[in-house]
Order: structure tokens, then C-alpha cells, then sequence
């Protein structure tokens, strides 16, 4: 009896012959959907999509079953035959090869490395990443974590791990420690939403048992004998960390602002902090905080451009390569061993050079709102900050502290900070 044919795909032919070269080299050309004995359970089979492929058919446990040896001619004839065999002998002592592959597969989607999962990390969750947040957390994987267990299963990392990691961090400060921490959980928070980890190793981490949080210290501001001091003791650090200290001073912006700086940042004389790079970015409207820069400002970018490289960094890394910023705790290392050189000198940190400009300018009689709005705050209270200073009010003030700072470094004799008459004020 005949079978109705209509609207039935065609089946692939199958055939059941010793196999050679020749002719799989015939099959492959013909583009026919194909499917070929071997012998044995060996098959050859071509879909209609054209993909050529080496099968295994057996039987175990009273069930039909197949596996898939590789693909043609990546797997070439012998090859398949020596797959076969193997796979065969394991069938006979009670395997199933297909669901042993299987569990090998799924076991290799889940052996990525920790240097793999910070690859997939940078792809998947660094774009929807403030560019300041994203700027802090890389810097602490990529010195801190990867070096340490880049070459490591994710998976296969434990609290023990994370701990060993962090403890080294904390011998830096407390705040290394705590950023390795913060950056650890962000990077492993991710393996767990890629199903990598069932926990995250670095959530189990206090940072109490490792060291105590320092006490909030209160803030220096450097007076007009101890920025002279500071501004010509400079040339006994390294170039860059001279160049940032004194960019600092100048701008007074944020540490995490000037070493998350781009050179596509900088032009025409001015410097654009992104708002995504800028701490209180949520009371921004505008999509860049702009200073318009003194020349000895434009003069300490045009040294560092020197520095650089061709990075695109304006601080890059001084070790690893130039593909991310200079580090956070180590320049800020350096710059309490520079302050501990200088007599009678405060011990400092980057933010008190923040203070300094603030109170400097106010010293100088530029308005309180001037000067908050040069550190791009809004004064608590007063509404509309932003739109009651003039961008002009603010370059006045960058070029009146650029002059005074100027002034201090080549006088003879230093001209103390001290405020004129309210009136005077414009």
C-alpha cells in the first residue's frame, strides 16, 4: 500500500555502509539532508541547515539513545571511529554517554574563572554603572581581586578566601579593606545572578573582625604658611602625584573625580566632570560640572598629558597597564608621607585640600554661595544654588584662588588669607 506523501517533510536517506573520505567529502557538498551508518552506531548526519555531524546511536536500559560525538570535518573520520570506540566501552559497564555529556556541559558552564566573571561582569553590568562607581569598583578588582584569584573557579572560592584577601587589603587602611570588601560583593553578586555561586564568599565577611571603622576625623584647611610649604615642597614627589596634588589644590574636586578623569574631559580650557562620575550626582540637573581653568591650571593638565602615555586616563595606573586609573589608597600613601616631610605640617588627606579651597575662597571674600557652588554644593537651605551663582561668578573665583596660589609659590614673603569687609564682597 502506498503512504500519502502530501505535506510530509522528506526524510533524511539512510544508508549503512563502511564510510570513506571521499565520500563524506561528496556528502558534505551535496547540501542534502542526509543520515549515514558507519556501522556499529556510528552516523554521519547532515541537517538542512547544512550542519555536518558525527552521532552515536545505542541502546541502555532497554532505551534508544544518542549523543553527538562533534561536528564535520572539525571531527575527521578515524576520529569519530576512536570517539565511538570509546564511548561504546563506556555504554557496556552501565554509561550514559549522553547524559554524561550533558553534565559535563553544564559543568563547564559553571567553571568560569574569577578572571572570566569579571570579563562577563564589565559586559553585562558595568554599562548600567554610574561611570564614579563603576571607575571605584574596577580598580579594586582589577588590583586587588584579580591578582589574587583571577585564576581561580569562581565557584571554588570560599569565605575563608574572601577574608585572607580582605585582611591584606585592611593592612593598606581600613578603607582598602572595606572598598576590597564593597567590590568583591558587587563582582560576586553578579556570579550569583549568572548562577555561578550559590552564595557570595565576600558577604561573609564583617569587616569588625577584621578592623574598626577610624573615627570621623575633623577636616584641616591649610593656612597661607602651610600652602607656600605645600606648594614648594611639590617637586620632591613623583611628577604625577605632584600634578595631582597641586590639581587638587586648584579645583578643589573630589579625589574620585580627578583620577576618574578622561582626557576627553579636558579641552578648550575647561575640564567636564560627567555627572555620572560626580558624588552628589542625584542633586545634579546638568549633565556636566564645568570649571573653566585658571592657566597654571591648564599649564599642571599640560604636564600631566606628558605623564600619561597616550592612556586615556589623565591619571592612569602606575602598574598594570594604562587601561584603568591610578589607585585611590596608595596615591593617597604617598601624599601622607609627602605631608609628613614638611615642618611643622599637619597630617592630611585628599579631602582636606577640598577644605582648603573652600575656606581659602572665603578668605579671598568670594560669597558663601560662590564658594559652594565652586565645589559644586548646594548649601543646605537655600534653594536653587545652581541657578542663583552665574558660571562667570564661578570662573572669577577659580581665577582669583589661581592667582593667589601663584602669588604664594613666587612671593618672597607670604601674603596671610584673611577676609575683607562683608560689603567689599561682589
Amino acid at each position: 500500500m502506498r503512504l500519502a506523501t502530501q505535506g510530509i517533510a522528506a526524510m533524511p536517506k539512510r544508508q549503512s555502509r563502511l564510510l570513506t573520505d571521499p565520500q563524506l567529502r561528496r556528502l558534505a557538498a551535496a547540501g542534502e539532508p542526509v543520515a549515514v551508518s558507519d556501522g556499529d552506531g556510528l552516523t554521519f548526519t547532515l541537517s538542512a541547515a547544512g550542519t555536518a555531524a558525527w552521532t552515536l546511536r545505542y541502546r541502555i536500559g532497554g532505551r534508544r539513545r544518542e549523543v553527538t560525538l562533534g561536528r564535520y570535518p572539525d571531527l575527521k573520520l578515524v576520529d569519530a571511529r576512536k570517539a565511538a570506540a570509546k564511548a561504546r566501552v563506556q555504554v557496556e559497564s552501565g554509561v550514559d554517554v549522553a547524559v554524561e555529556k550533558q553534565r559535563r556541559k553544564e559543568a563547564d558552564a559553571l567553571a568560569w574563572t574569577v578572571r572570566e566573571l569579571l570579563r562577563d561582569y564589565e559586559n553585562r553590568v558595568v554599562p548600567g554603572l554610574a561611570a564614579s562607581t563603576a571607575f571605584c569598583l574596577g580598580n579594586y578588582m582589577t588590583a586587588d581581586i584579580l591578582p589574587a584569584l583571577g585564576s581561580r573557579i569562581a565557584r571554588d572560592v570560599t569565605p575563608d578566601d574572601a577574608q585572607a584577601l580582605i585582611e591584606r587589603a585592611a593592612e593598606r587602611s581600613y578603607w582598602a579593606g572595606a572598598n576590597v570588601r564593597k567590590a568583591g560583593i558587587a563582582l560576586f553578586n553578579h556570579a550569583r545572578a549568572r548562577r555561578l555561586v550559590v552564595a557570595n564568599p565576600f558577604r561573609a565577611v564583617n569587616m569588625p573582625s577584621i578592623a574598626a571603622q577610624p573615627a570621623k576625623r575633623q577636616r584641616v584647611a591649610l593656612n597661607a604658611e602651610q600652602l607656600r610649604a605645600f606648594l614648594l615642597g611639590l617637586p620632591a614627589l613623583a611628577p604625577i602625584d605632584a600634578a595631582l596634588a597641586e590639581l587638587l589644590l586648584r579645583t578643589g574636586v573630589r579625589i574620585g573625580e580627578a583620577l576618574s578623569a578622561e582626557w576627553v574631559d579636558v579641552h578648550a580650557g575647561e575640564w567636564h566632570i560627567p555627572r555620572g562620575k560626580i558624588k552628589t550626582r542625584k542633586r545634579m540637573t546638568d549633565p556636566a560640572f564645568v570649571i573653566r581653568l585658571h592657566p597654571s591650571t591648564v599649564a599642571v593638565f599640560e604636564r600631566l598629558r606628558a605623564l600619561s602615555g597616550g592612556s586615556r586616563w589623565v591619571f592612569p595606573a602606575l602598574t598594570g597597564g594604562q587601561d584603568r586609573g591610578m589607585d585611590h589608597e596608595r596615591a593617597l600613601d604617598r601624599l601622607k608621607n609627602y605631608a609628613a616631610t614638611l615642618p611643622n605640617f599637619p597630617a592630611i588627606v585628599f579631602h582636606d585640600l577640598r577644605s582648603t579651597v573652600r575656606s581659602g575662597m572665603r578668605a579671598l571674600n568670594i560669597r558663601v554661595e560662590v564658594c559652594e557652588r565652586c565645589l559644586n554644593h548646594r548649601l543646605p537651605g537655600l534653594v536653587g544654588i545652581y541657578d542663583v551663582v552665574a558660571p562667570e561668578q564661578v570662573a572669577g573665583a577659580f581665577e582669583q584662588w589661581g592667582d593667589y596660589l601663584d602669588g604664594l609659590r613666587s612671593s618672597a614673603t607670604v601674603t596671610s588669607l584673611h577676609r575683607k569687609p562683608v560689603h567689599a564682597a561682589r
